[in-house]
C-alpha cells in the first residue's frame, strides 16, 4: 500500500522533537471530555439509530459538556465573588 501525501508529510511532521509533545498534550485535553461523557452522562453506546440521528445525540452530549463547563469555569467563580 502506497503512503499518501497528506500521511508522508505526518509522519515528517512527527519525527521532528517538539511534535510529539503537543500531541501527548492534545491528548489529555481530548481524553477528558470523552471521558466525561461517557462516565457523567452515561453515554457509553448511542440510544438511537442512524447517521443523522446519532450525530444529533453526540452533538447533544457535547454541548452539554461544553455548557457544563463553561458554568464550572465562568459562572462559579463571579458568584462566589459576591458572597
Amino acid at each position: 500500500m502506497e503512503k499518501t501525501a497528506q500521511l508522508a508529510a505526518f509522519e515528517a511532521k512527527m519525527q521532528t522533537e517538539e511534535a510529539p509533545k503537543i500531541y501527548k498534550e492534545r491528548a489529555g485535553v481530548a481524553e477528558f471530555s470523552n471521558a466525561w461523557i461517557k462516565e457523567k452522562m452515561g453515554l457509553r453506546q448511542f440510544h438511537l439509530r442512524g447517521v443523522v440521528k446519532v450525530g444529533l445525540e453526540a452533538r447533544w452530549a457535547c454541548l452539554t459538556y461544553n455548557i457544563c463547563q463553561r458554568i464550572r469555569l465562568c459562572w462559579k467563580p463571579q458568584r462566589l465573588a459576591q458572597l
